[in-house]
């Protein structure tokens, strides 16, 4: 008799060669509840330390990096990898816990894009970075990294294209700190492999 596997599948590639490296099936919220560090840290982080683990089974990676969409983005996310030895840059939407987000929208609604804002803290015992970066008039977008995930000095812009009242293109370049800019190159990987 048939029966239904799961919802959906979380993964992870490689950020050089766009290679799926790992899968996991997600059987429902009741489905996942029984396993492997869900019962500590979450249904959201525990998937994402699991994915993490399928890749280095054998500890090789010790220190590798992980760039994460915004499901999976968190401060909770961050500390559970750091105390793995992952260096992580997450980007915060809805989980924003422990994340001073109204903080950063509150300080960044006025700002001209290409401004951000750092703030270093310490949570349960891991160095964290939570960054506020501004990039449009109406868009601030939020991550929280690793404190040795990456610089937050200037980096490499984000082209932003507009159409003037001519219907020509323009570009123009919107500074950005060097760790979102990183982020940023890779972090389409497993869109690509969605839209397959």
């Amino acid at each position: 008799m048939p029966y239904i596997l799961g919802t959906e599948f979380k993964n992870i590639a490689c950020c050089a060669t766009g290679c799926l490296l790992a899968l996991e099936l997600q059987r429902g919220k009741e489905g996942m509840q029984s396993q492997r560090h869900c019962a500590e840290l979450g249904a959201t982080t525990a998937c994402t330390l699991r994915l993490m683990e399928e890749v280095h089974k054998d500890n090789s990676q010790a220190g590798a990096g992980l760039r994460v969409d915004a499901w999976f983005g968190s401060v909770k996310a961050a500390v559970a990898l750091a105390k793995e030895g992952y260096k992580a840059v997450l980007q915060v939407k809805t989980g924003h816990g422990l994340f001073p987000k109204k903080f950063f929208e509150d300080t960044l609604k006025d700002a001209p894009g290409g401004v951000w804002i750092v703030l270093e803290a310490i949570h349960d015992n891991v160095p964290l970075i939570a960054i506020g970066y501004h990039y449009s008039t109406r868009m601030t977008l939020l991550f929280v990294a690793t404190k040795n995930a990456g610089s937050t000095k200037k980096g490499n812009p984000y082209n932003m294209k507009y159409t003037d009242d001519w219907g020509n293109v323009h570009v123009c370049e919107v500074v950005r700190p060097d760790i979102i800019s990183n982020f940023f190159k890779h972090s389409n990987m497993i869109d690509k492999h969605n839209q397959l």
